[in-house]
């Protein structure tokens, strides 16, 4: 997700005219915030890109704007005429701004922001929207900080503590101490990179009250993940149907996070602490698979869960990969012509590798139940076709939100789970990772 979406998501999607009357402190409160956001968003493009056009004094200080975010004066006084007029034009430049740089320089974002998209690209809805105003810095909040944030830019982090205090040992098992550590700067949060790296920001979106932890499988341009014969990259697909589903549970009341936000990587340590650190109820890792094996009028949907030890599953990863499943293989059921690819086996199981513990680093190194999902074949050109579909992705992302919604709130339990384990040497994932901005 980028600074745009993230800044810029509560604008909507008509603000052409002018509002007709009824004119509130809230509409005034709404323009301030849209001129701040407009002013961060300036600051942050000259700073990055080497323009200081001065357009809020302080200049940039090691890239970043000195004076951080901006934030609007509390409104006083009664709203005009005028005052909305000057709202309605925010918005509506906001808005072409956003279209303009999205379609023309082609980053693969459409925010959807006005409906149509961009010409040639489809009309992806999915990306969540966040609030202008739900941004703090540390200073906002009473009491601890929160264990997540959404940054400035967008991206998913744990979050280990404020300033100088101390912070916990890193995925990998180093001790904090022995990690380099960031210069202190007052007033940030300290957190955990995709990459397991250390580093302040200045603000972001608290995740506080997290039930669950939604994991994209893949990411950035070293873990693409399979490839569809009609060139869909898996990376990207999960990506797509995560944002659905994150839509979907936040729809029904579920607050809910993601552990990959855009198109970056993440080492599996770093995905399972961040949904340990939001101590969620449950974590969904979203997949597709491949090769193609057998073909077949059932949807070969495998649905990965936890062990406690070589003979018995964890019984709660299994109730919400049972469910899971039961939603899943029952939705995509309902598509007509589609050859599936499917092995003997497939199903809920469990897939131990030859020393008997659980094979997938998403299934073994989370705390919280966690699962994995397969829902089908990307390799398989029929089933390729339809994951390019809108469609697809609204029902599977649909089957995915009943199955969490169950698992949280009844005693459901779904498909049962193979008794016989597969067993399988996964290759190793890959340990490459490109820092991205947090900012």
């Amino acid at each position: 997700m980028s600074l745009l979406a993230l800044t810029l998501g509560v604008s909507g999607a008509s603000a052409q005219s002018a509002s007709r009357g009824g004119f509130t402190s809230e509409d005034i409160v709404l323009r301030d915030n849209l001129i701040a956001a407009q002013e961060t968003l300036l600051n942050v493009y000259r700073c990055q890109f080497g323009l200081d056009i001065g357009a809020v004094a302080g200049g940039c200080t090691n890239g970043y704007p000195t004076q951080g975010f901006s934030r609007p004066a509390k409104f006083e006084g009664i709203p005009t005429s005028e005052d909305i007029a000057v709202r309605d034009r925010l918005v509506a430049v906001q808005e072409a701004l956003l279209n303009t740089y999205r379609c023309r320089f082609d980053f693969k974002i459409d925010t959807a922001i006005t409906p149509g998209g961009c010409p040639g690209q489809a009309n992806s809805k999915q990306t969540p929207s966040l609030a202008l105003d739900a941004l703090v810095r540390p200073g906002d909040l009473e009491g601890g900080p929160p264990p997540g944030l959404i940054t400035p830019s967008g991206v998913s982090v744990a979050v280990l503590g404020v300033d100088g205090e101390s912070f916990p040992a890193r995925p990998d098992g180093d001790k904090g101490v022995s990690a380099p550590t960031p210069e202190v700067n007052e007033g940030r949060f300290i957190v955990m990179t995709p990459c397991g790296s250390i580093s302040t920001v200045s603000a972001g979106l608290p995740l506080q009250g997290v039930r669950v932890v939604v994991d994209p499988g893949h990411g950035g341009s070293y873990d693409i993940g399979a490839v569809g014969p009609n060139g869909l990259a898996e990376h990207d697909l999960n990506l797509t149907l995560s944002y659905a589903v994150l839509n979907e549970l936040s729809s029904r009341g579920i607050p809910a996070a993601s552990t990959r936000t855009g198109h970056y990587g993440s080492p599996l340590s770093v995905r399972s602490a961040f949904a340990d650190a939001l101590g969620a109820e449950a974590l969904v890792s979203i997949h597709h698979n491949g090769p193609t094996f057998s073909i077949g009028n059932r949807p070969g949907t495998e649905v990965y869960v936890q062990s406690v030890s070589a003979q018995l599953a964890r019984a709660d990863s299994a109730r919400l990969g049972g469910l899971l499943h039961q939603e899943i293989t029952g939705a995509l059921a309902g598509f007509e012509n589609v050859s599936w690819s499917r092995v003997l086996d497939a199903g809920v199981l469990r897939v131990l590798s030859t020393r008997g513990s659980d094979a997938y680093g998403m299934i073994s190194l989370p705390n919280v139940p966690a699962v994995l999902v397969e829902y089908g074949y990307l390799t398989n050109r029929s089933e390729a076709a339809l994951f390019a579909t809108d469609e697809y992705i609204r029902v599977a992302a649909k089957a995915t939100a009943n199955a969490i919604e169950a698992y949280l709130n009844t005693d459901r339990s779904g498909t049962e789970s193979n008794q016989r384990p597969r067993v399988f040497n996964p290759a190793r994932a890959p340990s490459s990772c490109n820092e991205v901005a947090l900012e």
